[in-house]
């Protein structure tokens, strides 16, 4: 057996790409590399304009996902009418529901403009029209005759008056003024405390006194009466004179209007045109130049009441010609949907219920696309039913928000139709959940766009990616990049994707890159990217957050966490983790052991006993207990306590990684076959015994070669590794120079039997027909030391 068979070359290990060649073929937008299968799915959703074809945008943060879709609507042209501006208008039936108007784009401020300048014309005619030499004869007329015959009226009531014994006299009080009866004695006027005097004293009979008491009241009575007719009278004239107006000005108005409904002829203008028309000439009052005169000198908090001949332009889309993007990054109800303002008074609540009315993002999205992350709305409890409902019945209701404050009338303006198309960004995890619970989800959002986190790596993609990086150089106004230094970049991405075969995707983070890279290069005066500035860029970053790793270290070189990295052990081997913090990822060394006994307990997981371990582990530990059962105990039973611990971790563990070190640890705990201590495991097994690959391969490596290098690299040291990570290894350049002189090994197996070779230095040994292993071999002696322990529980139990 030779141990080195496993052993990888320098050549296997090392991986460079050489800088891509740029040509002309070189797709020149290269703004979305590697997103053909998510670009086509956009292109379905946009170019469906039925019921249900929402789209959904998942994939991991920084794979282009907005970018993308920007890209893809550049070409969005729904097959629909025009974009419109959408206008609320008084409504003079129901002043609390205002009424909704739509008209093609930039139409709605032209109408705005026109009919400011109509209410500013029908000001001056009427102001021409009292001031005419027409209105004020047949006004003078009208007056005139109403004089006369109110002069007729009260002369005659004067002579009765007069005739009953009583005078008609004016009395002032302060600045008023009324009108009374006073008695005649004589032909004197005379009050009646004198009469009463006199009535005292015997100079007038108390018969006379009373009926000039009767009479008084009768007159007065009758005095009243005669009064209120003329005040009847007084009224019946001026609604003679606005009637007089009316039929003067109603002519000119309504050519006007005409010529405003010829510039405007669409159906919901020329009705409301209409009923503006009748609410002006039953309003013409509110013209009038001294009523006018007197809005202007009250207070700016009491709008004129010509406000109600007015337009809220609640989305204005003049000048634009392509369909709006909205992105709402706050989708609440009332961002979604909009909003109704309070009125300053509540004068001015119904004159200016229109103007009050705000759009909501969906309502800007008309006709075009509203963006939304799909995190925001799905947890919002009143938006997302509300957004759900928008989208099945193509109907928005602005409402009022709910306040404590709110007005006790309720404005509900008049619903608006209108057609958006929804485009949610969110996690894969959040459709899966929203698809399986929600079934509208499912009919709503018919297109699902995946991005992937890496892209297939061939001589084109390449082309591509690095005429990405160039374009962002050139964008951003960042250092060049020279040949090394794309060729860096291109490798990191490799490593990004953890795939030799593969690109990263999340451009945001190789933007970042060159940024931090650039200002690497200013800082020490170099006017250019290249390879070095990418390593020491990448060297810096990983300074800046890797103290928790250096804690750790410290630690082990202290010998406060106990690792043995030279001779061997029984039942102990150096398995390896790997600590995920989000932005930064590092591996370290952790010792496994394992103790075995006779006994019916089977495998025991102490982490899982202690409620550290999570479900994939406590899985990964029962294939344990099956690879030992089928492997070793076919004519016997598995008769064994053996207990599985991640020596000094405190903390949760989850993951399949460590389940080559834990089968090793308990087969060497089982033979008393001492493993290196100078190597370090990482691979998953299988219940065949088959070593599977695992992730963060090369942090594993690096992390081992680290604490390895700080104690002093002694030329046997070394990781092994599942042969199927052969493409997931991407290190570092130190590690790769040590490897390359011959300080540091890796090892590349097949099956956990390999693997017992490279840590035992002896043969594992196959089975015979019989299934019996050699008697030397690593298998066959923890096949027969496996059968002792059986024999011993059997003689227990008897």
């Amino acid at each position: 057996m030779n141990i080195n068979t496993y052993r990888l070359s320098p050549e296997d290990i090392i991986f460079t790409i050489p800088p891509p060649e740029l040509n002309d073929s070189t797709d020149s937008d290269a703004t979305i590399i590697g997103q053909s299968r998510a670009m086509k799915a956009l292109s379905l959703g946009l170019g469906i304009q039925a019921k249900g074809y929402n789209i959904y945008i998942q994939g991991a943060p920084g794979t282009g996902r907005r970018t993308a879709l920007l890209k893809a609507l550049k070409n969005y042209n729904p097959p629909q009418r025009g974009l419109q501006d959408f206008l609320y208008v008084s409504n003079y039936v129901v002043p609390t529901e205002p009424h909704i108007i739509q008209v093609p784009a930039g139409t709605g401020r032209q109408f705005k403009q026109q009919l400011h300048d109509f209410i500013e014309e029908v000001k001056r005619l009427v102001r021409l029209h009292r001031e005419s030499d027409a209105f004020k004869l047949q006004k003078s007329n009208l007056v005139s005759s109403l004089e006369q015959q109110e002069n007729k009226i009260l002369s005659a009531f004067e002579t009765e008056a007069t005739t009953q014994g009583f005078q008609i006299v004016q009395i002032n009080e302060g600045e008023s003024q009324s009108t009374d009866l006073v008695p005649l004695r004589d032909g004197i006027p005379i009050s009646f405390e004198d009469l009463q005097t006199q009535v005292a004293s015997g100079n007038l009979s108390a018969d006379e006194w009373n009926r000039l008491r009767e009479t008084y009241y009768t007159l007065i009575d009758k005095m009243k009466g005669l009064f209120d007719t003329l005040k009847r009278e007084r009224m019946d004239l001026d609604r003679k004179v606005q009637e007089l107006s009316k039929e003067m000005l109603k002519p000119d108005i309504h050519l006007h209007i005409e010529g405003l409904a010829k510039a405007f002829p669409y159906e919901p203008i020329l009705t409301w045109l209409k009923a503006m028309e009748e609410d002006i000439i039953g309003h013409l009052p509110l013209f009038y130049p001294e009523r006018l005169e007197k809005e202007t000198q009250r207070s700016h908090n009491h709008p004129s009441a010509l406000i109600r001949y007015g337009v809220n332009i609640i989305v204005d889309r003049s000048g634009i010609d392509t369909p709006p993007v909205i992105f709402e990054n706050r989708p609440t109800l009332t961002n979604l949907v909009g909003t109704i303002e309070p009125p300053g008074s509540m004068t001015e609540e119904l004159r200016s219920a229109y103007l009050r009315i705000r759009a909501g993002s969906l309502i800007k999205a008309a006709g075009g696309i509203l963006v939304l992350r799909a995190e925001d709305i799905i947890q919002d409890e009143e938006a997302w039913p509300y957004l759900k409902r928008v989208l099945q019945t193509g109907v928005v209701e602005i409402q009022c928000p709910p306040s404590p404050l709110a007005s006790p009338l309720i404005i509900k303006p008049e619903p608006i139709e209108l057609s958006v198309k929804v485009v949610l960004i969110g996690e894969e995890s959040t459709y899966d959940i929203m698809y399986q619970t929600d079934p509208d989800f499912q009919k709503l959002f018919k297109i699902c766009a995946e991005f992937d986190s890496t892209m297939n790596r061939n001589e084109h993609s390449q082309q591509r990616y690095a005429a990405f990086l160039h374009k962002i150089v050139q964008e951003e106004q960042l250092l060049p990049l020279n040949p090394s230094g794309v060729s860096a970049v291109l490798e990191w991405s490799v490593r990004d994707a953890e795939h030799r075969q593969k690109l990263s995707t999340r451009f945001s983070l190789v933007v970042d890159l060159l940024r931090e890279a650039t200002w690497y290069a200013k800082e020490h005066q170099l006017d250019e990217i290249s390879a070095e500035v990418i390593q020491k860029t990448l060297e810096l970053r990983a300074y800046l957050h890797r103290l928790p790793e250096e804690s750790i270290q410290s630690m082990i070189l202290a010998n406060e966490i106990i690792i043995q990295f030279t001779g061997s052990a029984i039942g102990k081997i150096n398995g390896l983790a790997v600590h995920d913090r989000g932005y930064y990822a590092y591996g370290i060394p952790v010792v496994v052991s394992a103790q075995v006994a006779p006994g019916d307990g089977g495998v025991i997981n102490i982490e899982g006993e202690s409620g550290l371990s999570g479900e994939i582990f406590d899985k990964a530990v029962l294939i344990l207990s099956g690879y030992l059962r089928s492997r070793y105990a076919r004519t016997f039973p598995l008769s064994i306590t053996a207990s599985l611990c991640f020596e000094q971790m405190y903390t949760p563990i989850d993951g399949d990684s460590a389940t080559a070190a834990q089968l090793c640890a308990i087969i060497s705990a089982i033979s008393g076959i001492p493993l290196r201590q100078d190597l370090a495991i990482t691979g998953s097994v299988n219940q065949l015994g088959d070593m599977q690959p695992v992730g963060g391969v090369s942090e594993k490596i690096e992390g081992f070669h680290t604490i390895c290098a700080k104690q002093g690299l002694t030329g046997t040291q070394g990781v092994l590794i599942p042969k199927r990570n052969l493409n997931n290894i991407i290190l570092n350049q130190k590690v790769q120079s040590d490897i390359k002189a011959g300080l540091f090994h890796l090892y590349a197996v097949n099956t956990i039997d390999e693997a017992l070779e490279v840590f035992m230095g002896r043969p594992a040994g196959k089975a015979d027909e019989d299934g019996n292993f050699p008697p030397d071999s690593i298998n066959g002696i923890v096949s027969r030391e496996l059968k002792r322990m059986a024999t011993i529980i059997k003689r227990y139990e008897t």
